[in-house]
């Protein structure tokens, strides 16, 4: 039994005359196969076709570029908001003619013109180019540039942006040339110092260096610098020379830079470029000179007189108005809290120490008038050693010999005082500016005491003479020297040193000198029961007949501990 033909089957059967028949371009197929042919052809065998089929379809009309416009336009927005620097490299070649040529060439170009013009326009000079410039119907400026700019490119650097590696470089013959790579490496230096140090944008980049009157102009690309060294004055349209150098280097050798690993000889192209860029304007002619006593000559001299006569007096005033506050800011006891200098009056202000010198009796040392100064100075009392001397002396009314010495806030009086004294003029001292502590010096109270003596009469033990005044004055002198040791928390030793003359033998002498001593002991400590408390700081010694001191007498000596 024969299989059951489907009604689809008698459709698509050849011998059915209801099937259609393949035309020659296939446009009749049914659905069916036409989805069947569109899964069998492979992406390649499209991809071989697609570019002649898109060309001949934008020749035919303009619907293509209709359809894939919006598809454009999107991309550039998500291509400018990802990484906008990918489209400002793309355009650079073309975006920067454009710019110079609508900005800088005019704007620029008219400010040097306008400057140089009115630095001519007063010279004879001047007046001949003015009337050049209306027989030949040229702008004066024009005139002025062409017979005024006188300019020499030197050399050119072709620097690699990211490495700083020096590319290329040519120069003129004549000019006088530095190392290649030094010069490249220290432009790649100052480069990077402007742009850390000023805190400068990524696209920040540094355009013009000027030493003497050599001057560099810097153009940059996104791979490449282009710097170039010029003697004279250039104007400045010659960027747009340079510009356009960097942007043809940049188109022709793209390449070369995304493929850069350091080798420098494949951009030996770029030579006639850069030399191109070598660029030099001299004067037409020589201009005659011109006589010496012309108007405008008589009118330059005289400003040039009065400019010197000026600046002598402006600097002569300035010198001695500097020196004068050196002057007083190394005087002790005047703070310059203001200065200004005037044209006809000079101010100061600050604080002026009474015992300081008068600033206006300096005045006459540098050439200055009273009048000339308005000066403004306020009471204050400075810590200056000397001035706190100074007034040591007069507020506490020191006894006779006693000296005064100050450090480091410290206030000390050396010499014999009595307690009373010491205790009021301790209240007083403390109220002086700097003073910080006041004290009794030892050494002034010790040598008092150590310049005193008793003296016996010789081989006996009997006072001299009225000696008991003199015993009187050492036992204030030891009760003192106590107080003091107690008020500065230090401890003191009394020696009490018997003598004896050379009379006697050497057993007397000993036995007499100590006997002296332990009697002027008993004296103290009979007279003050202070020091009879005090007693283990004082000792009594004899010494027989001794050296120097052979005679008659005891002595003292007192140690600090």
């Amino acid at each position: 039994m024969s299989p059951t033909v489907t009604e689809k089957e008698k459709q698509l059967s050849p011998n059915n005359p209801a099937t259609p028949e393949l035309s020659a371009n296939g446009g009749s197929l049914p659905n069916e196969l036409g989805e069947l042919r569109k899964i069998l052809v492979q992406s390649d065998e499209v991809s071989e076709v697609l570019p002649d089929a898109l060309k001949k379809r934008a020749e035919k009309d303009d619907q293509l570029a209709e359809a894939t416009l919006p598809l454009v336009e999107e991309n550039i927005r998500q291509s400018v908001q990802r990484n906008p620097r990918i489209l400002a490299e793309a355009i650079f070649p073309i975006i920067g003619p454009a710019i110079r040529k609508a900005i800088a060439e005019a704007l620029a170009q008219m400010v040097q013109s306008l400057n140089q013009t009115l630095e001519r326009s007063l010279s004879p000079q001047g007046l001949r180019w003015r009337l050049e410039a209306m027989q030949t119907g040229k702008p004066f400026a024009e005139v002025v540039i062409l017979h005024s700019l006188l300019y020499r490119v030197e050399q050119v650097f072709l620097i690699h942006k990211e490495t700083g590696i020096l590319l290329q470089h040519v120069s003129l013959k004549s000019a006088e040339t530095q190392d290649g790579e030094m010069v490249s490496a220290m432009l790649t230096a100052i480069q990077d110092f402007v742009h850390d140090s000023f805190k400068a944008s990524e696209d920040a980049t540094l355009d013009y260096l000027k030493v003497r009157d050599l001057s560099v102009w810097i153009e940059n690309s996104p791979d490449a610098i282009l710097a170039a060294v010029i003697r004279g004055n250039a104007p400045l349209n010659l960027r747009e020379i340079f510009l356009e150098a960097i942007e043809r280097i940049q188109f022709e050798q793209e390449k070369d830079f995304q493929r850069f690993a350091g080798d420098t000889t494949v951009f030996e192209d770029t030579k006639p470029v850069l030399q191109e860029c070598l660029q030099m304007q001299l004067d037409e002619k020589t201009e005659p000179k011109s006589k010496v006593l012309t108007p405008f000559n008589i009118l330059a001299g005289a400003l040039g007189i009065l400019i010197l006569v000026g600046g002598f007096f402006f600097i002569r005033d300035y010198w001695r108005w500097s020196n004068y506050l050196e002057r007083l800011r190394g005087e002790p006891g005047i703070v310059i809290t203001d200065a200004e200098r005037g044209f006809f009056k000079h101010e100061i202000a600050g604080l002026r120490d009474n015992l300081a010198v008068n600033p206006e009796t300096l005045l006459n040392e540098y050439g200055f008038d009273s009048n000339d100064f308005r000066q403004n100075w306020k009471p204050f009392q400075d810590a200056n050693p000397k001035f706190v001397l100074i007034r040591a002396e007069k507020f506490l009314d020191p006894p006779p010999n006693v000296k005064f010495s100050f450090e480091n806030g410290v206030l000390t009086a050396d010499g014999a005082v009595s307690a009373e004294w010491f205790a009021e003029a301790k209240k007083l001292a403390l109220a002086l500016a700097g003073v910080n502590e006041f004290r009794i010096g030892f050494a002034g109270l010790r040598n008092e005491i150590e310049s005193k003596k008793i003296v016996f009469n010789c081989g006996t033990t009997d006072f001299a003479g009225d000696q008991e005044k003199v015993v009187s004055e050492l036992t204030n002198d030891f009760e003192f020297l106590s107080e003091v040791a107690r008020w500065s928390q230090k401890n003191f030793r009394v020696e009490i040193v018997g003598h004896a003359d050379a009379s006697g033998t050497d057993a007397v002498n000993a036995q007499i000198s100590q006997a002296r001593a332990d009697k002027i002991l008993a004296e103290f400590f009979a007279k003050s029961e202070k020091l009879k408390q005090n007693n283990q700081n004082f000792k009594a010694v004899g010494v027989g007949t001794s050296g120097t001191a052979s005679e008659c007498a005891v002595r003292f000596r007192v140690f600090l501990e």
